[in-house]
């Protein structure tokens, strides 16, 4: 009696495929380049910048006496003087290194005139240099009044609340680089190998079914994310004290996003290996998609500082929906339910991107 073989059911196939699939994204260099070392390289030097405030720097020309507006700024943390010649002042604020020049000259005994210097270099530094010397000259001038009791007096008030720094807008950034990276890059060029070895062609011949193969790979790659995204986290909150509004919460609702912004990503990645068969006409594909986004959508500095006709493109990439998202939740303690337009957003592009790559998929 001839011995009767049992076949493999499609659950069995999908963890072996799925978990292979993960090994080989362990092996793989640019999974470690583009998802582990780039963004933890990036939050490092991002969390250093932000540890350290800026002040602004006034300069104070060196044969000039010194006076009460001089010794009041010297009081103040934030400010920096820098003495040296008006050549060499006037070098530095012209190239942006000095906030302003302020310059007093005694007009009588009791009677003093100051003058301050600002360039279009440094526009910040210049703007905060005015309200600094203005605030300085006008406190003075009631001190040297005699006038104690103004009849316009301020009462100041301060409001506890978290710093808000540089890694608190990095962090974000950072791991939507990393997910995207894994889930367009990893995913190309993993189907891509998949196709040239021709292992595919041989999963074929098995009873394994497209779909089976198309959701281990996109489980193995959702997998490696998360691992992606908690190792980005746990760097950022133990090195630089990355803050989490709600604690355990708000790391729970960041996994989940991440969970949501990988699987929209991937249809773009399915797309792309989809219609192409080799890395050289898979790069320039990627690449298209990739860097746009890299740069446009709130990666490594605000959109709002991009030119008013670039926005509104710059706001609809879909990593820029998934960085919104992870902002509101990490930075401004926002509920999961406060996310949802940006969700939406991130949703209809991802579906219409699995739509795209359903109708032009090729196997071979």
């Amino acid at each position: 009696m001839a011995k009767t073989y049992k076949k493999p059911g499609q659950w069995k196939a999908y963890l072996m495929i799925a978990w292979y699939a993960f090994r080989a994204q362990t092996r793989n260099p640019a999974t470690f380049a583009f998802g582990f070392i780039f963004p933890i390289a990036f939050i490092s030097i991002f969390g250093l910048i932000g540890n350290n405030p800026e002040k602004v720097t006034i300069g104070i020309p060196k044969d000039q006496p010194k006076t009460v507006i001089e010794q009041t700024l010297q009081k103040l943390d934030f400010i920096t003087l820098k003495t040296d010649t008006n050549s060499n002042l006037e070098n530095s604020l012209q190239t942006g290194k000095l906030g302003g020049i302020i310059e007093v000259t005694q007009t009588s005994q009791k009677s003093y005139h100051a003058t301050l210097l600002t360039s279009s270099a440094n526009p910040v530094q210049a703007s905060e240099v005015k309200g600094v010397i203005q605030g300085v000259v006008d406190k003075t001038n009631l001190g040297l009044s005699g006038i104690t009791t103004p009849p316009i007096s301020l009462t100041q008030k301060e409001v506890a609340g978290h710093p808000y720094r540089y890694i608190d807008f990095a962090v974000p950034g950072q791991i939507g680089f990393a997910l995207l990276s894994t889930a367009i890059m990893g995913t190309v060029f993993g189907l891509i190998y998949l196709k040239k070895a021709l292992i595919l062609k041989r999963m074929f011949a098995t009873p394994t079914k497209a779909l089976t193969i198309l959701l281990a790979q996109g489980t193995s790659r959702l997998i490696m994310g998360l691992i992606q995204t908690v190792l980005i986290l746990g760097v950022a909150v133990l090195l630089f004290h990355f803050y989490l509004p709600h604690g355990w919460i708000t790391f729970l609702d960041l996994m989940l996003i991440s969970v949501f912004g990988l699987v929209s990503f991937l249809g773009f990645g399915y797309f792309i290996a989809g219609r192409v068969n080799d890395e050289n006409a898979a790069s320039p594909l990627t690449n298209i998609i990739t860097l746009p986004q890299f740069l446009l959508s709130g990666v490594f500095f605000s959109t709002e500082s991009l030119p008013g006709w670039v926005q509104p493109l710059a706001n609809n990439l879909p990593l820029s929906y998934f960085n919104h998202a992870v902002r509101m939740i990490a930075t401004e303690g926002a509920p999961l339910t406060a996310t949802f337009p940006y969700l939406l957003g991130l949703a209809v592009w991802g579906i219409v991107m699995y739509l795209l790559a359903a109708r032009t998929f090729k196997w071979q």
